[in-house]
């Protein structure tokens, strides 16, 4: 074999190895974008309401108390430029669903004061309310790993869809879709 022979193989066995590794590394990352929750009961937590809520309503929510509805959750932080994209497309589908048996939750995982969450559910433009998980708790119930994360549970507690990042509008429409039915 000729020392250009050996140079060109070389060459196509780091194609390889660089192509083998980045579908090594694509395979792991959309799976970690799929929570180990879905089809399972939803974990039932308490948490304060922080921010958006009537005056009137109430001053915690415990998630167990509002089986029978679909809701969904969405896990942010106020540093999150992800998060900040994901309130619109959540905004738009709570004012679309609005005459359908679902609640929308914001869930602030930082352990910040009241004011603090307050101010970033404004600045975010948040137009349901913010409960406020300070200790993780829900965090850790929902084993939410990254920001923005996502989850719609139907009206029989069981988590139907979750997924992290900036979802899709038309893919969220069809999970609360499919757990309105």
């Amino acid at each position: 074999m000729t020392r250009t022979q050996r140079s060109g193989s070389r060459r196509w066995l780091q194609w390889l190895a660089t192509l083998a590794v980045f579908f090594v590394v694509y395979s792991l990352a959309t799976r970690a974008n799929q929570l180990p929750l879905v089809g399972e009961a939803a974990p039932d937590v308490v948490l304060p309401v922080a921010a958006g809520g009537p005056s009137d309503g109430p001053l915690e929510v415990r998630l167990s108390s509002l089986e029978g509805e679909v809701v969904v959750l969405d896990f942010w932080a106020s540093w999150c430029t992800a998060c900040r994209r994901t309130s619109p497309i959540l905004n738009d589908l709570n004012d679309e669903f609005e005459s359908e048996d679902i609640s929308f939750y914001a869930i602030n995982v930082e352990p910040i004061d009241r004011q603090r969450v307050q101010a970033a559910h404004l600045s975010f433009g948040t137009g349901f309310p913010t409960l406020h998980d300070r200790a993780g708790t829900a965090q850790k119930r929902y084993a939410v790993r990254i920001l923005p994360t996502v989850v719609v549970v139907g009206r029989d507690g069981i988590v139907k869809w979750a997924a992290s990042g900036v979802p899709s509008k038309s893919e969220l429409r069809k999970a609360i879709s499919g757990a309105l039915n």
